[in-house]
């Protein structure tokens, strides 16, 4: 089993009252030790933000670029696709909730290293004819 990381987390800062809030996204969590924001991916530990995903990955797999905000890109295309628990968000409609709002670490299996996931997307394209670069549609 893959430990849960510790990576440091940024946009944050201190209150008056002994939290720190987070600045990431409009839900300003406002932390004390030990908790964790509403997306649970950051958590306040030791008096600073931690990403307790960094690293890790819920999944990987090649999804064609139609399931994808991307679909009017090389139609007829494939995607990488990566993602982690973690959601700040609350969709009564989502698909990945079982994923995105998972409290337990174990949903987090694959090591995803930021270096890890290029390594992996530029394999996948030097070996595919249909998995194309997004720089070059744009």
């Amino acid at each position: 089993m893959i430990k849960e990381s510790r990576h440091p987390g940024r946009y944050w800062h201190r209150l008056e009252n002994d939290r720190i809030q987070c600045d990431l996204c409009p839900r300003d969590c406002k932390l004390r030790e030990g908790q964790r924001g509403a997306c649970f991916v950051r958590m306040r530990q030791d008096d600073q933000m931690i990403l307790t995903t960094y690293g890790r990955s819920s999944g990987f797999c090649i999804d064609p670029i139609e399931k994808k905000p991307l679909n009017h890109f090389y139609p007829g295309s494939s995607v990488l696709s990566f993602g982690t628990a973690g959601c700040n968000l609350a969709c009564k409609f989502c698909q990945n909730w079982d994923i995105s709002k998972s409290r337990d670490m174990d949903r987090l299996m694959d090591q995803a290293s930021p270096d890890a996931i290029a390594i992996a997307a530029e394999k996948l394209l030097s070996s595919s004819n249909t998995l194309r670069p997004l720089a070059a549609a744009l």
